[in-house]
């Protein structure tokens, strides 16, 4: 008959000690759950906010485009020979509440005829802002 071989606890633990988790181990995998938890959400956090402030800046954008496509449909007031500035403040602007809009026109600039367009939108009360430029023939 050969000797029993002995092996550590580490190595095959006896029948008795497998009754469950001892409450250190419960706490252990609770706090690393948690601490897993509270980093997603801190991300959620940020992409929240980044993407709040993209659609803010889209919508500036949009907002200015279309301010440049109504001017290039209706045209340049006639006989407009000295600068023309116009704003929309915040909530005038139908679906942009947060948003304020000022229009300029610089009659003959560069060139006789021909008209410096900009469009500026401002959001969070001044804090950010975007504009458009561009230049229309006087007809």
């Amino acid at each position: 008959m050969q000797p029993e071989a002995k092996q550590g606890w580490w190595l095959s633990p006896s029948p008795k000690s497998q009754h469950g988790l001892s409450l250190l181990e419960v706490m252990i995998a609770m706090a690393v759950v948690f601490l897993a938890l509270l980093g997603f959400a801190g991300y959620s956090v940020v992409a929240h906010t980044g993407m709040s402030a993209s659609e803010k800046m889209t919508r500036a954008v949009t907002l200015a485009q279309e301010k440049m496509e109504d001017l290039r449909r209706e045209g340049i007031p006639p006989g407009l020979t000295s600068p023309l500035n116009t704003s929309e403040s915040y909530g005038a602007i139908p679906g942009a509440p947060h948003h304020q809009r000022s229009l300029a026109i610089i009659p003959h600039d560069p060139l006789p005829g021909l008209h410096t367009i900009t469009v500026s939108v401002e959001w969070d009360h001044g804090v950010h802002r975007t504009s458009l430029k561009t230049y229309l023939v006087a007809e």
